[in-house]
């Protein structure tokens, strides 16, 4: 039986950053990390294989970091948990022994009961590189491709493919607008109307019947009575934790049926943690656990659990996930962090609205000028800040980033009075109209 000290199950971006937070917390540690494929996919870069990387293989998440910090990598698969013993069963027939035991073990693609989805032609979107280098040449034979699901990974596949010239691209969401689950209306709108000029066909408010063809997909046909037709299908339709490992062990299970853990964490289990899309996670502002997969959450939970491990070193701990992100397409950056107008609503928040927009150089007259729209989402009570959005030209995709900071920092909409910020002509908004200051200005007014 092969020992290890820390053994993390997974090799996403929250396993990686495990184990190498792990080796800078814990030098003397053994530290082994076991995944499923000889070479690891980049979960974000999936959407970005078909035109802009040329290819599957240039979407690779290096080993460097891992073999750098002395960390031993089992291509294998963990099939069962003895918490009792302390051991991995893999599926080769070999076991490993663990002391802590970290489980980054990601989600799986949402299957929906929809005639036809077995057919063949219809695509999952798989971190899988073997996968994905099929997928990828199926599209590229392909000419009507019909993507359903109009969340992140549906809209950036579908904002990918149509710069590939003869293809046409169809794009199915249930929901009234795509991104709507993340982006108030007024910046999904945004998103759609730039897919739309590219000419991406989307069909909102509406489901897939029935997936039609005799050996392999044909049409789509809709619940509204539309047919389009179909070379391939790819179900963007959202994930699942991957809970497999849990029920031998006892491990339980929260509210969206991922692994319930706590603000280091810990599952029920002595000694086993869980991190990335088979963990939940807690609101930042209603403590509710909540099921957020975003690669950007799943590296922070690995710096925390890999801190405290064998002691808590590190009380700085989260106070929950404002789940933070930023989309880009065809150059309109879109981002948000915190909670969006419609869910402080729902949520009971007495709220407080700011708005700006402008330029992103100065003069305006510059070459290549765009404009930034920011939208601020105070307390009316604490007037701290809530939530943000913001659309724009790339330039301004890092500054989602100082908007989730404020809220981390629970800046109030005076603060935002006196932030500094360095500018430039052909790089920022102009100092005197900056977005996110007069953003907080605007919301002031409404006080007065």
């Amino acid at each position: 039986m092969a020992k290890t000290d820390i053994l993390i199950i997974g090799g996403g971006p929250a396993g990686v950053v495990a184990a190498v937070t792990a080796r800078k917390n814990n030098p003397s540690k053994k530290i082994a990390l076991v995944r499923e494929t000889e070479k690891a996919v980049i979960p974000c870069g999936i959407p970005y294989i078909f035109n802009r990387l040329d290819s599957a293989e240039k979407n690779i998440m290096p080993d460097n970091g891992l073999e750098a910090n002395k960390i031993d990598i089992l291509i294998d698969k963990a099939v069962k948990i003895d918490k009792t013993a302390k051991t991995v069963d893999l599926k080769s027939g070999k076991n490993i022994s663990y002391d802590k035991l970290i489980l980054a073990v990601g989600s799986k693609p949402i299957t929906i009961p929809i005639d036809g989805i077995d057919k063949k032609g219809v695509w999952r979107v798989e971190k899988d590189l073997e996968y994905l280098k099929k997928l990828r040449q199926e599209v590229l034979k392909s000419k009507n491709i019909v993507i359903l699901g109009g969340g992140f990974i549906g809209v950036e596949i579908a904002e990918e493919l149509i710069n590939i010239n003869g293809l046409n691209i169809s794009l199915v969401e249930k929901l009234d607008n795509c991104l709507i689950t993340t982006l108030d209306k007024e910046f999904a709108v945004e998103a759609e109307e730039k897919l739309k000029q590219k000419g991406v066909k989307l069909y909102t408010n509406c489901s897939v019947n029935q997936i039609t063809g005799k050996n392999r997909v044909e049409y789509v046909k809709l619940d509204n009575g539309k047919t389009i037709p179909a070379d391939i299908v790819i179900l963007a339709i959202g994930a699942r934790p991957n809970i497999d490992l849990t029920k031998e062990p006892g491990i339980k299970l929260g509210d969206y049926n991922g692994i319930r853990v706590d603000e280091y964490m810990r599952t029920n289990v002595p000694d086993i943690f869980a991190i990335g899309d088979c963990a939940e996670t807690r609101d930042f502002f209603t403590g509710k656990h909540i099921p957020i997969m975003l690669a950007s959450t799943a590296t922070t939970k690995a710096r925390i659990v890999a801190a405290n491990l064998y002691q808590l070193n590190d009380l700085r701990e989260t106070k929950g996930t404002l789940s933070s992100f930023s989309t880009c397409i065809d150059g309109l950056v879109l981002g948000g962090t915190g909670i969006t107008e419609n869910r402080a609503k729902k949520e009971g928040f007495d709220i407080l609205l700011g708005t700006s927009q402008c330029p992103n150089h100065h003069p305006g007259t510059l070459p290549n000028t765009g404009s930034i729209k920011v939208k601020l989402i105070f307390s009316k009570t604490s007037k701290a800040l809530l939530g943000a959005q913001i659309s724009g030209p790339e330039s301004i995709s890092e500054m989602i980033n100082i908007l989730a900071l404020a809220i981390q920092n629970e800046l109030t909409v005076y603060d935002f009075q006196t932030m500094q910020f360095s500018t430039h002509p052909l790089l920022t908004t102009a100092p005197t109209v900056y977005p996110l200051i007069t953003a907080a200005q605007s919301a002031l007014a409404k006080l007065d």
